[in-house]
């Protein structure tokens, strides 16, 4: 009587898993903003999700540049913890998270001399009006105390695409 039992739920389970619908949604940004001083962030970003049920997996890659004092500095993501596309009647807000490697002068080998790339926490949101003011906050932090790092980036896209899709399988 137990093995019965216990097949049923099985056989529950696996029923329950395989008509469990598998969502994706992709997001595809690059271009470049500027703020209100002139200060200049050029981005590319290429996420996704996976979703089936409660589970959500992110893969992504991409990069976001800047320049501080007369040193370039950028972000490569290395591991995306988060990606939400939020509908509104006049915008769409588009918002990730994650860790990424911070370079400066680019992005030397990682061999413990000064400026190896160093691991933060970033987030990023992308608005897109419908109206066409489309706007950009970018913030980067790693470390605290003296070798705290810390940059923000609030601005209006100037040039760029933006693509988003969602599917089911």
């Amino acid at each position: 009587m137990r093995f019965k039992a216990l097949g049923a739920v099985a056989a529950l389970i696996l029923v329950s898993t395989a008509f469990a619908a598998t969502v994706f949604l992709r997001v595809q940004a690059r271009g470049y903003a500027t703020d209100s001083l002139n200060r200049r962030l050029d981005f590319q970003l290429n996420a996704l999700k996976r979703s089936e049920g409660a589970t959500h997996r992110y893969f992504g890659n991409g990069s976001f540049a800047w320049s501080v004092n007369g040193h370039n500095q950028s972000v490569r993501i290395h591991r995306l913890n988060s990606l939400q596309v939020e509908e509104g009647e006049d915008a769409v807000v588009i918002t990730a998270s994650g860790t990424g490697l911070l370079g400066q002068f680019g992005f030397p080998p990682a061999s413990g001399r000064r400026g190896a790339p160093q691991l933060g926490d970033f987030t990023l949101t992308i608005v897109d009006n419908a109206e066409g003011a489309d706007t950009i906050e970018f913030s980067f932090w790693r470390g605290s105390g003296v070798n705290a790092y810390t940059y923000h980036f609030s601005g209006a896209v100037q040039s760029g695409a933006l693509n988003r899709s969602e599917w089911t399988l």
